[in-house]
């Protein structure tokens, strides 16, 4: 299966756009909706120890209320907390959900070229032509369905109605594959 220039082109952008869209929408959109997503840069902002999410809320004027957010790094030896900016974090975990994303993507998109081409190949394919400009053949003629005869329209019919004898096919499907059999003739 070979892949064109063009494909190329939208697979370049499809990396950037999920690329882009991992850091904005999943790492900054659900990482504020749903901190512990953004647990999986841990590796690349807290090296010597573990990630920890925490939240106060406090109510200084009747009616108000305040949430404070924060990411921390402890170091597991020495107990010691790092506050974690959002930003370095929402980037690290933005792009490994934006690589995720283009994965998944570039799967969906290398089964239905598969699938495509497998519905492209036929048991009885045309015969190769070369192109006088390229000289490369061409195989990708779709046969063309000769046009029943006389005898095949006989016989369609006579098996159209051994179906129905035996109950294989309703009275309405019998009636319009009748139909179209007869308008081929």
């Amino acid at each position: 299966m070979k892949i064109q220039s063009g494909s190329i082109v939208g697979l370049i952008v499809a990396f950037v756009w999920t690329i882009f869209m991992g850091i904005t929408a999943v790492g900054i959109g659900v990482g504020a909706a749903f901190p512990p997503i953004n647990l999986v840069a841990k590796p690349f902002v807290c090296l010597n120890g573990s990630m920890r999410y925490e939240q106060a809320t406090s109510n200084p004027l009747p009616g108000t209320t305040y949430t404070q957010t924060a990411w921390y790094c402890v170091d597991d030896r020495t107990g010691a907390r790092t506050e974690l900016d959002i930003f370095p974090m929402s980037l690290y975990s933005g792009v490994i959900y934006g690589l995720l994303l283009y994965a998944v993507g570039l799967s969906v998109w290398l089964f239905r070229r598969r699938r495509q081409a497998a519905l492209n190949v036929t048991d009885q394919p045309g015969p190769r032509r070369q192109t006088a400009a390229t000289g490369n053949f061409n195989n990708n003629r779709r046969p063309t369905r000769p046009a029943p005869t006389q005898p095949d329209a006989v016989a369609r019919m006579q098996r159209l109605k051994e179906l129905r004898e035996a109950n294989m096919i309703s009275e309405s499907e019998y009636q319009e594959k009748r139909a179209e059999i007869l308008k081929e003739v």
